[in-house]
């Protein structure tokens, strides 16, 4: 048996007619209505405005007439649907098609499952062939249609449907009760016997089915049970008051949506009651705001549960405002309000509140607060019976997903993630937090609505159209743009402000009319998501936007409905050119310079300088189709072939200079050569890109969590990565670890590596044969990783996470020649995406700061994707790291998969003084004994020790971001370590550029040959390197650290790495200098006499 916890706010305190039931798991919905037909028969459960002959101000059904009514359908459901079953032992599916009155329908329903069957609520607003998808999806056994004529037509069509797609399916058709049936009267009841006592049903076991909205595809049935059910009858008892008594106006709910579902499950602990339109054969009057609102004043409602699109349309009736003002709390959900009308309505003295529940994880707001701020009508406090997860989003400060782990307590009826290994909704709801008050939240749209420009940025459309939609001339927005280079937005006018669209003049006057929100709406966003006039596209109501039943918006489906419109706006734009700018009357590189700044300054509005980034300063991807499209307009002008001019030209040469050199060599093909160059480097490493990121798999979940970690490590008989295998192993959450590395050309096992990688270090060898390490010989690039399918299958069903760390390490190959690698990585995101586990295991790639090599930003380089090829390092190395993180970027953005990138600074020593002695650092240190100098460099350096390197990369596995740079977050002076490194030596410290011109002259003077030299003085194998570091300090860059390295910025991975908190981790001093040294003295590679000259 449960046991559950008693929640906070008791209700029903004092009530002479209302006795709550247990609510500590020991009994189940069903079994409360049976409390109340003994304990509570005499109090009200539904209100309604009575007959005309009655003499009262309104009728009530009591909780003893509503569970005899409840038993009564029971009895009847058992004798239809028991005579048709084929197999006894089957739980029946009964699905309920029916327009039938409040009372009626929850009275039938819920006879359902106190027969022990399972009860299919169906919107009577679907399709036909959306009802024959849902009937078939949720295993129906049997249909109960009522007699109403749209419904009967819509359950006859979806029955066809059947027939002719399904012949051989099985589903029994059964004509609904009427009122009477289920309430006779006084005198036809005296021999009402209730059912036998039920036995107490496993929670677990579903007791309901709902569906989607369908705002997308097709609904889809989703299974309640008798838990998620008595979850939301306790929610009241987490609220701020006592409901009990109080009188909640449902008439606006339609009652096979969760929405009224969750409302009433609470009227069985609380003994609030429930105001509806009466029952039986007495027809409703027309549903409209006005007969809505006057059937709450009539039935005494203190609460008016409602939606957002009734509220609207009260604020706009000074009477209805007055009547809103009467009672205490008005309540919505499911759409958002309009701030205008909220903040109205607010001022008016009407106490809103907004109520937030999904169908998938029931109610999970406080419902309802005790004393809520008036100003704060639109946001709401999680329940404290959920354990909210709200992970950030990396674009929008203050914004989060969220996500809700199973507890004890709140039991979400969909799982389909992983939080903290529990497993939990993703609800892909994004909220944003209150700026004064961090427990109250608001919706701020859904992740899936989130519009992924071409450019991969991308936009939350929610925030924007809210804003748009304020324009009184607007009822309704939607965004669109997904792949697209620039976002638009259909527009659906009032009533009595629509047009014909085809009427250039007046879709010209109706633009102009909004401009205004839109403008508004653009200086909320970012600058890519602006809207340009030419983006609006305007409907009518021969062709509306489509909406659900519950009023909102369609959104795929209304952006898929006016396809055509939105293709043509495109086709508009990307054909407009600025023609009042003459071409250059000759195509040398001046007057072509003077000709694209003037056609830059003209679409961005302002001036730049030359050298500027036009994206970095208001340009955004409308204003590079229109200087493209000016640009060739004016080639086109003169005769001049503009076949070699891409698509992508403003992205690849983002900057005056880079567009006039390209242009006049396309003019004047002397000056052709250095340009072409570029543009081929581009478009290898945007063909690299597209090659390998076309049909991801999509990831099929078909197993729960795994309780620990498994862990794919490539690389582990690196430097790095021995240290990132040394300190998995010692992690209590890691069960396991696959050490994947590719078989040694020299013969030499993998153990005999792996061993002799961790000794150099000082690391704990005999890890290599901790019961947690696998190792593993393959090749990521091969099928299968080249490893026997047996163990690929065991791999790709125990990891939860892909360390991608083995890369070349060569500044001298190309591109061409980490293909290998690049495909490794595709093929390990594949992986990843096959694992059966609710949430693919993410990939954390070891990137490196070559990828952002030439950024030239007024800042340190952010912790976000380098979108742009002009800031990679020229070198093959930095060109497949930037592909390798451009194809996670996108695999991040279309698939489940959630990567992080760790871009890596420089790494130093180990514990023991490691420091690979191939690398840069160590060979300057050599040649202060074969030179007798060392160089003096301007500047700081934010070296990471190797062993903080390892624990803070496995601690961002768990990172929200997508980005982190891997370094020292408090770096030091140049001079602070080569003061000291050439005392030690005995070496002379002497200008950068000196060192570099006497290792040169080294080279040039040597009497031995270069290959022996080298040996000597290794420094010169980075000559190249070298000459790169003082061409970048002569250049004036700024926001270079001592040797030309960018400076990287790192508030991500301080955040979510504790290992590099100042607590934790100190600067690089003295003692750490002093331990490389010995060890490179200890290996040889420092001669213990200080000078070799």
């Amino acid at each position: 048996m449960e046991n559950l916890p008693l929640p906070p706010t008791p209700q029903g305190v004092g009530s002479k007619t209302f006795t709550p039931p247990l609510l500590d798991g020991s009994i189940t919905f069903p079994q409360m209505i049976d409390h109340h037909l003994e304990l509570s028969p005499k109090h009200p459960f539904f209100r309604f405005k009575p007959t005309a002959s009655s003499s009262s101000n309104y009728d009530d059904l009591l909780w003893g007439d509503v569970a005899r009514a409840i038993h009564r359908a029971a009895r009847f459901i058992r004798e239809h649907a028991t005579s048709a079953l084929t197999d006894p032992t089957s739980v029946p599916v009964i699905a309920v098609l029916s327009a039938a009155d409040p009372v009626t329908y929850f009275t039938f329903t819920h006879g359902v499952i106190r027969a022990g069957y399972q009860v299919f609520l169906l919107s009577h607003h679907n399709s036909p062939t959306a009802l024959a998808h849902l009937l078939v999806e949720a295993g129906t056994t049997h249909l109960f249609i009522s007699n109403d004529l749209s419904v009967r037509n819509i359950g006859r069509a979806a029955l066809d449907l059947l027939k002719i797609n399904q012949p051989g399916y099985s589903l029994h058709t059964c004509g609904f009760p009427r009122f009477q049936d289920l309430y006779p009267s006084a005198e036809s009841d005296v021999g009402f016997e209730p059912l036998m006592p039920m036995e107490t049903p496993s929670l677990d076991s579903t007791i309901m089915i709902l569906h989607s909205s369908g705002s997308t595809s097709f609904p889809k049935p989703i299974k309640i049970t008798h838990r998620s059910v008595l979850e939301w009858a306790r929610i009241p008892w987490y609220g701020g008051s006592d409901l009990c008594g109080e009188v909640l106006g449902m008439h606006a709910l339609p009652w096979f949506h969760a929405y009224a579902n969750m409302v009433v499950a609470g009227a069985a602990t609380s003994g609030f009651i429930c105001a509806i339109f009466p029952p039986g054969d007495r027809s409703p009057p027309a549903l409209s705001p006005v007969s809505i609102l006057k059937e709450m004043v009539a039935t005494d409602c203190t609460v008016i549960i409602s939606v957002a699109r009734l509220i609207e349309e009260w604020a706009c009736d000074s009477d209805a405002v007055a009547a809103l003002t009467r009672v205490k709390c008005v309540v919505f959900a499911g759409v958002s309000l309009k701030q205008d009308v909220g903040n109205f309505l607010s001022s008016s003295g009407v106490s809103l509140t907004s109520l937030y529940g999904i169908t998938e994880a029931g109610p999970i707001s406080k419902f309802f607060p005790a004393s809520p701020a008036p100003e704060d009508w639109e946001y709401f406090e999680f329940s404290h019976h959920t354990a909210p997860f709200l992970q950030p989003q990396e674009d929008a400060a203050g914004t989060f997903e969220v996500f809700f782990p199973s507890i004890s307590t709140h039991t979400p009826a969909v799982l389909n993630a992983n939080i903290k290994g529990k497993p939990a909704y993703a609800t892909n709801d994004l909220v944003g937090q209150h700026p004064k008050n961090p427990a109250l939240y608001k919706i701020v749209g859904r992740v899936d609505d989130q519009i992924i420009l071409s450019t991969s940025e991308k936009t939350n459309p929610g925030p924007l159209e809210d804003i748009i939609k304020y324009d009184p001339m607007i009822k309704n927005a939607v965004m669109f743009g997904r792949e697209r280079y620039q976002n638009g937005v259909l527009i659906e006018p009032k009533k009595e402000y629509e047009i014909d669209p085809a009427d250039l003049e007046a879709l010209a006057s109706f633009r102009n009319a909004i401009w205004e929100s839109v403008e508004r709406a653009n200086a909320y966003g970012p600058s890519h998501s602006r809207i340009f006039k030419e983006m609006i596209v305007v409907t009518n109501s021969s062709k509306p936007f489509l909406y659900t039943a519950k009023g909102s918006i369609k959104r795929q489906l209304t952006i898929d409905h006016f396809q055509e419109e939105i293709e043509a706006t495109y086709r508009a734009v990307e054909n407009a050119v600025q023609t009042s700018f003459k071409p250059p009357v000759t195509w040398d590189y001046a007057s072509v310079l003077e000709f694209v700044r003037k056609v830059v300054f003209s679409d961005l509005g302002h001036e730049l300088k030359d050298d500027d980034d036009i994206f970095q300063h208001g340009g955004d991807s409308l204003l590079a189709t229109h200087v493209r499209n000016t640009i060739l307009h004016a080639l086109r002008e003169n005769g001049i072939s503009v076949a070699k001019i891409t698509q992508n030209l403003v992205y690849s040469t983002p900057t005056i200079l880079g567009l006039a050199r390209y242009v006049s060599s396309i003019g004047n093909p002397s000056n052709a050569d250095a340009v072409e160059d570029r543009h081929t480097r581009t478009r290898a490493l945007e063909d690299m890109v597209t090659k390998y990121t076309s049909d991801f798999p999509i990831h099929n979940p078909t197993a729960l969590a795994p309780a620990s970690e498994v862990v794919l490590l490539t690389g582990s008989t690196g430097s790095l990565g021995s240290a990132v295998l040394a300190h998995l192993v010692t992690l209590s959450s890691v069960s396991r670890i696959y050490a994947f590395n590719r078989k040694s050309r020299d013969g030499t096992s993998i153990r005999q590596r792996q061993l002799k990688s961790l000794e150099s270090q000082g690391l704990n060898a005999n890890i290599v044969d901790s019961p947690k390490v696998i190792l593993v010989e393959g090749d990521t690039a091969a099928k299968d990783l080249g490893i026997p399918s047996e163990l690929y299958d065991e791999i790709r069903n125990s990891i939860t996470l892909i360390i991608l760390n083995a890369w070349h390490v060569d500044f001298k190959l190309t591109l061409p020649s980490f293909e290998p690698l690049i495909r490794g990585a595709r093929n390990l995101i594949d992986l990843a995406l096959a694992s059966p586990h609710p949430t693919p295991p993410r990939v954390l790639f070891t990137s490196s700061i070559s990828v952002v090599m030439k950024w030239d930003g007024s800042c340190a380089v952010p912790e976000d994707f380098a979108k742009h090829t002009t800031v990679v390092a020229d070198m093959g190395y930095g060109e497949s790291k930037w592909v390798a993180e451009r194809i996670l970027q996108i695999a991040g953005e279309v698939t489940a998969l959630q990567p992080v990138i760790a871009r890596i600074g420089q790494i130093s020593g180990g514990a023991n003084g490691f420091w690979n002695q191939s690398e840069w650092l160590p060979c300057i240190v050599r040649s202060g004994q074969v030179l007798g100098v060392l160089p003096q460099a301007q500047g700081d350096v934010s070296w990471l020790p190797l062993p903080v390197a390892a624990i803070a990369l496995v601690e961002m596995r768990n990172s929200p971001y997508g980005v982190i740079h891997l370094c020292h977050p408090r770096p030091v002076s140049w001079s602070s370590i080569f003061t000291h490194i050439a005392s030690s030596l005995g070496a002379e410290m002497v200008p950068f550029a000196d060192w570099l011109r006497r290792l040169e002259g080294s080279l040039e003077s040597a009497d031995k040959i270069q290959v022996e030299e080298a040996n000597r003085n290794p420094a010169l194998m980075f000559l190249d390197t070298f000459q790169q570091c003082i061409s970048v300090a002569d250049s004036g860059i700024s926001f270079r650290d001592a040797i030309g390295f960018p400076m990287l910025e790192t508030t991500r991975a301080v955040e979510v790495a504790h290992s590099l908190r100042a607590e934790n981790l100190n600067q690089l001093r003295a003692e750490d200098v002093e331990q490389w040294l010995a060890y490179w003295r200890r290996s040889g590679f420092l001669h213990p006499v200080q000078l070799l000259v």
